[in-house]
């Protein structure tokens, strides 16, 4: 019986606060990218991403490099940063690379 009021008070908390909206996907299409990279964007939390591009590794030490197709293996993070992204009405996405890491 304790812990309904707490819970209660929570969820009320939780729902007064607005729900910002996720722009993973905006973000992957606004950041530059090198030809063959995917990007992938995870949002983390409220306004904070992780940004990942991915890219195909050469073939050429494999020892057998007919091996065709995407394989999983054949593909490196090259680049990873942590993302700080909000949208502004007068400048549309606002991004500051709040980490980096570089491959």
């Amino acid at each position: 019986m304790i812990e309904g009021p707490k819970i209660a008070s929570e969820l009320s908390r939780t729902a007064a606060q607005p729900q910002s909206d996720d722009l993973s996907s905006e973000i992957a299409a606004h950041v530059e990218k090198q030809v063959g990279d995917t990007v992938k964007v995870r949002r983390i939390d409220g306004d904070s991403y992780r940004c990942n591009w991915w890219a195909a590794q050469g073939t050429g030490s494999y020892d057998n490099p007919g091996m065709f197709g995407l394989l999983v293996t054949t593909h490196r993070v090259r680049k990873s940063q942590f993302l700080r992204v909000t949208r502004s009405p007068t400048r549309g996405l606002v991004v500051q690379v709040v980490g980096d890491r570089h491959e």
